[in-house]
């Protein structure tokens, strides 16, 4: 059986799915963790040796009490759990600070925030009996700066960087490693599905839009999902041995810290 076990939240999105796909190849068993029911036909998509398995588990991250069935997935695995992916994230309806619902605002916290808190706080017991683990959150290049209309989601990436910094000073003497990705635009559904939104609201093309936001990024194009998995990939295994508390821009240059 694999040594090398993690959980992955948001495993079916873009980013979370490259991310199983990447830990899986590299040896790890996963249980892979979403929302709904589809998750398991996701973990049933790759392709594993003997030894390794792959469990998917639907599951409300913002309900506690669902996370036993988490807990019988890592179970079954059978292996120390090593790793905690914080993948899932959600985007807001964009508006102002005058006129954005505060439902709509308490709904970015609880699943960007306070979930991967209640997570954090769940699985830390776990984590310590592997004698060398590692959390990896998922901010954003928006965690760092404020930007018109995007107040709930900037201020919640924001807040996921002081957690993970505050989780990284209280869990080294555990020996539990915790860091953050932060991104900028990635191709997924999700980046995709805001493009449109907003290219509908400006009264121009699907094309002129992504045109528009993509030039504001030096390397010329959003991230590939692959791209984020590879850096939480190194933070989840030795390579980033000496990396606690840090935050890896994953950005194509748009903002530089």
């Amino acid at each position: 059986m694999s040594a090398k076990t993690g959980v992955l939240t948001g495993a079916a999105g873009g980013i979370g799915r490259a991310t199983a796909e990447r830990l899986a190849g590299e040896g790890w068993s996963l249980v892979l963790v979403d929302r709904d029911e589809g998750i398991k036909g996701v973990a049933g998509q790759i392709t594993v040796p003997d030894g390794q398995k792959i469990i998917g588990v639907a599951a409300d991250i913002t309900q506690p009490e669902q996370y036993s069935d988490i807990d019988d997935a890592v179970a079954a695995i059978g292996a120390p759990l090593k790793f905690l992916g914080l993948i899932a994230g959600v985007l807001q309806t964009a508006g102002s600070i005058e006129t954005l619902d505060v439902e709509e605002w308490d709904r970015v916290f609880n699943i960007n925030v306070r979930a991967n808190f209640l997570l954090i706080k769940h699985f830390i017991p776990a984590l310590r009996t592997a004698d060398g683990a590692s959390i990896v959150t998922i901010s954003s290049w928006y965690g760092k700066s404020g930007h018109g209309f995007f107040g709930a989601y900037c201020a919640s990436k924001a807040s996921v960087i002081s957690l993970t910094h505050t989780a990284a000073d209280e869990l080294a003497h555990d020996k539990i490693r915790v860091n953050s990705v932060a991104p900028g635009n990635v191709a997924t559904s999700m980046h995709f599905d805001a493009l449109r939104k907003e290219a509908e609201e400006r009264s121009v093309t699907f094309e002129q839009m992504k045109d528009t936001e993509w030039g504001k990024i030096p390397m010329g194009r959003a991230a590939e999902p692959a791209e984020i998995a590879a850096a939480v990939s190194f933070l989840a295994g030795p390579d980033g041995s000496y990396l606690t508390g840090a935050t890896i821009d994953v950005n194509g240059g748009c903002m530089f810290t």
